[in-house]
């Protein structure tokens, strides 16, 4: 009887490891699939300008010129990919004398804030994706009375230049701390 009794709890162990073994290798082996998606966000920015063809300015001695530039976060091909950024904007002239001679007008003061130490105007507020900024600016003037005269019959090659950078804003306060981490320090303004 005994060894009925051990026979026994032999047997009972072996079926529980069995069914142990089987249930702990149908759970190991159950498997479901899913599909991930994951994108990587874009910082994608594009400059606009709107620049009619300018008038004859004759002999003015201020000629005004219509040139309105702004900056949009939807050049993406695909919607939910552009990331919230900041922007900063750089003019240059073709003619570095007769861009002494540019007064801008309409210059957007309370959304762009100019930086004398690099040269760059800040758009302060973040553009979400398709978002664009305020215009920087809506014409500009040139002053013939600031020019030598060697410079007034290249008036009509005038250009401005606009150059355009933008930055993430995930992650940042303001549109200051964002540039600063990127390594571009700026005053206060």
């Amino acid at each position: 009887m005994k060894g009925h009794k051990i026979h026994k709890s032999v047997y009972v162990i072996s079926v529980v490891m069995i069914l142990g073994i089987g249930g702990t290798g149908a759970y190991f082996s159950d498997f479901d699939q899913a599909e991930n998606r994951v994108a990587v966000g874009r910082n994608t920015t594009e400059i606009h300008e709107e620049f009619p063809d300018p008038p004859d300015p004759g002999e003015k001695e201020k000629p005004e010129y219509k040139k309105t530039v702004w900056v949009g976060n939807h050049s993406s091909q695909e919607k939910g990919f552009n990331v919230e950024c900041y922007v900063r904007i750089s003019l240059s002239y073709s003619n570095y004398d007769i861009g002494r001679a540019v007064t801008l007008l309409g210059l957007d003061t309370a959304n762009w804030i100019y930086n004398v130490e690099d040269g760059y105007y800040y758009y302060r507020k973040p553009l979400k994706e398709g978002e664009a900024s305020s215009a920087l600016f809506t014409g500009f003037q040139i002053d013939r009375s600031k020019l030598e005269k060697l410079y007034l019959d290249t008036i009509d090659d005038f250009q401005i230049n606009v150059y355009e950078e933008s930055v993430s804003a995930l992650g940042f306060k303001d549109y200051q701390s964002a540039w600063r981490f990127y390594g571009n320090p700026i005053g206060t303004a």
